[in-house]
């Protein structure tokens, strides 16, 4: 009895499994990037360098090599800024605010080694809303910065997606 539970277990196991695999699903973080990015440089002015590195961890992730210098890669991604705000969505009955938006945008372009654009300059836009409680000041400010944490490995990710996905000019 207990081995035809086990081996009912492994033919569902073995189910999902195929099921999972055949609809093209992959577990978070595994993106296959296509054949003309093997290594990439990331640059970028010292004030973005919290999203160069979430960059470089992702691309390492993703299994392209991260050399020292520019001359070594095959692509250079370059951070051309970023901005953060934050405006007012809702006020309370004593007019303050109650709830915010954070949003993100990063800015970057993607060029070869001989500084010809690969893919044009693009933005990557995030946003995310937020309560803000007066009582709990200190605990809605660490949420906060946790948000824009948050939203720039989102930034990340669809930076990713568009290299996984987007067309190259020159090749």
């Amino acid at each position: 009895m207990r081995r035809t539970f086990e081996t009912a277990g492994l033919l569902a196991l073995a189910a999902v499994a195929l099921l999972g695999s055949s609809c093209g699903f992959h577990l978070r973080g595994e993106t296959s990037l296509p054949e003309w990015l093997k290594s990439a440089f990331v640059v970028s002015d010292v004030r973005y360098n919290e999203v160069a590195d979430e960059l470089r961890r992702a691309l390492r992730t993703a299994g392209i090599s991260i050399p020292e210098r520019a001359e070594q890669a095959d692509v250079t991604i370059r951070i051309l800024g970023e901005r953060s705000a934050r405006r007012v969505l809702s006020v309370g009955s004593d007019g303050r605010p109650s709830e915010y938006e954070l949003d993100y945008r990063l800015n970057y372009g993607v060029y070869d080694a001989g500084g010809k654009v690969i893919l044009p300059p693009a933005t990557v836009t995030q946003a995310r809303t937020y309560t803000f409680n007066e009582v709990d000041v200190l605990g809605k400010s660490t949420e906060r910065d946790e948000l824009w944490q948050e939203l720039r490995r989102r930034a990340v990710v669809a930076l990713m997606n568009r290299l996984r996905y987007g067309r190259p000019l020159r090749r």
